[in-house]
């Protein structure tokens, strides 16, 4: 997308409160003289992508809360940044680890931030191409934003709108169906962007993302109906290489993020050397502060040197193959994915058979799409002939095609394999703690606090 410095946007959206001293010049732009026309909504979306690129989100900490937490990546540094990696990594965090504060606020600002959007775009003049892409812009990522809260703490406060401090401190978390029916709202309004972009605008929103992440969040609602009804035409389009194509990982990863047909979204950044990536520099950097990648090699089959690779750290204090992009100053500007083709047809396989009281030539033609794009032999429905082969066929295939892509740690938990991956941990442990921060500015603390956890 084109790359807009907008640290005027910066300046009003931070804010989440209004208890400041106004001695702004009369140049200076506020909510009410910004959001004025389609520039400065436009502005504004910008600056909602750019609160992906956080190391609150998928700059450092999601990896954490998303991949150290599962069992591709481990930490076995107790002792660095005074062990909140560590904590994560053997479940003994408590709502006081910053990690959890950190990302949580982060999730928040960017739903500020697209409520702006939402809220101001009415009183705009504009034509309705722009403001059905730019609705369904800021729709997306907020639905990205409830999809990942929701999933990291299950019920969650629903905020639609800017807030003053003392709406703020009255609000409740919501039942976790109501997060989700905000969250397929929002995605069906994004379902309205258009498929592809102009060349300059590449890296937005497409229909196509919204109807991927509508796909898989029906998944983790068990609709599997719905995700078969999201994921036909994709699906097609992909198979016809219709901008979309699976495309082998060593042509993606690392150095084509930006450009490969794999990508279906991804977030966004500039290349090294401006000051925007420099957290990319720890991105599962080996033994970084403790960090190792800990998917073994003899998960794969033998063929699978690709993705193999890719996982592998290149050396000690290296990033992975997959993220291994050049550096400049210690930056690297590699995206980071968030949905992908292979990915895509790994849900409609997995919905597919679940549909099915037995495998089906559907469900195997998806799988075998992703395992055929990594250079291996496909399956038959002789190897894979019962649901739960499948099934755990498919579980084994996502485990390693979206390695340490802020997948597993969710994985393991919608499907199940908490007490097998990580026996003797307790089940609230699926759940993280509500931040300590968090309940400390709310005025009635009852009910916040995930099961589990104490309130202090």
């Amino acid at each position: 997308m084109k790359k807009i410095i907008i640290s005027i946007f910066t300046a009003i959206a931070l804010s989440g409160c209004n208890d400041f001293i106004d001695l702004k010049p009369v140049d200076f732009p506020t909510e009410e003289t910004f959001y004025t026309d389609v520039k400065g909504l436009e502005g504004a979306i910008i600056g909602i992508y750019d609160e992906l690129q956080s190391s609150d989100q998928y700059g450092s900490k999601f990896m954490t809360l998303m991949e150290v937490r599962g069992d591709n990546v481990k930490n076995d540094n107790s002792g660095a940044s005074g062990g909140i990696t560590y904590q994560i990594e053997v479940f003994t965090e408590t709502p006081a680890n910053s990690n959890l504060s950190g990302a949580w606020l982060s999730l928040y600002k960017t739903i500020y931030r697209c409520n702006l959007v939402l809220q101001n775009m009415e009183k705009v003049q504009m034509t309705e191409e722009q403001r059905t892409q730019i609705a369904g812009q800021a729709s997306f990522v907020r639905a990205l934003c409830y999809f990942n809260l929701v999933r990291l703490w299950g019920e969650v406060p629903i905020i639609t709108k800017t807030q003053t401090v003392a709406e703020a401190r009255n609000n409740k978390r919501s039942p976790v169906s109501e997060v989700y029916d905000l969250i397929i709202k929002d995605l069906i309004v994004a379902k309205g962007l258009p498929e592809v972009w102009d060349e300059s605008e590449r890296g937005r929103a497409t229909s196509y993302a919204a109807r991927a992440l509508l796909a898989k969040v029906y998944l983790y609602m068990k609709n599997y109906q719905e995700v078969i009804n999201e994921l036909t035409s994709v699906v097609a389009d992909i198979n016809a290489k219709r901008n979309l194509s699976l495309v082998p990982m060593p042509q993606t990863f690392p150095n084509n993020l930006k450009t490969s047909k794999d990508i279906i979204f991804a977030v966004q950044y500039l290349k090294g050397g401006v000051g925007e990536s420099v957290h990319q520099n720890n991105r599962y950097r080996n033994n970084d502060n403790g960090n190792i990648i800990s998917l073994e090699q003899a998960e794969f089959e033998n063929n699978d040197d690709n993705r193999k690779a890719l996982v592998a750290p290149t050396g000690s204090g290296q990033r992975p193959g997959k993220f291994d992009a050049p550096a400049t100053n210690n930056e690297t500007s590699a995206d980071f994915p968030v949905m992908r083709c292979a990915e895509v047809m790994l849900m409609y396989a997995e919905a597919a058979n679940e549909l099915s009281a037995i495998p089906t030539q559907e469900a195997l033609d998806a799988l075998n799409a992703v395992r055929i794009n990594a250079n291996l032999m496909g399956k038959t429905l002789e190897e894979l002939s019962t649901k739960e082969i499948f099934r755990q066929a498919v579980y084994k295939e996502r485990r390693l095609e979206l390695a340490l892509e802020c997948d597993r740690w969710f994985d393991i938990v919608r499907t199940g394999q908490m007490t097998t991956v990580f026996p003797g941990i307790a089940a609230y442990r699926q759940l993280y703690p509500i931040p300590q921060t968090e309940i400390e500015n709310v005025s009635d603390k009852d009910g916040w606090q995930n099961e589990g956890y104490t309130v202090e």
